[in-house]
């Protein structure tokens, strides 16, 4: 499994979880989606969990219930079409 395969997947997983799940280092996959994003294979998303879904989890895409002060850092794979 790649991490491309990973991001396919469309479930939202901390860069941890990918590493574990590719048995590598947070670093590797750090390293890996920052040159996926220059290549426009991924982008990267950062969104404030209390200005973007107003304190409402259930309509958040991504930050899985987390604090409303947190910033929520995710990857989705672009589809080249």
């Amino acid at each position: 499994m790649s991490l491309l395969d990973v991001l396919d997947s469309k479930e939202i997983r901390s860069t941890a979880q990918i590493a574990d799940i590719l048995n590598t280092s947070v670093e590797m996959v750090e390293a890996q989606l920052e040159r996926y994003e220059q290549l426009g294979l991924v982008k990267k998303t950062v969104m404030n969990a209390s200005e973007q879904c107003g304190g409402n989890c259930k309509k958040c895409k991504g930050c899985n219930q987390a604090k409303h002060s947190v910033e929520v850092v995710f990857w989705e794979r672009i589809l080249m079409g």
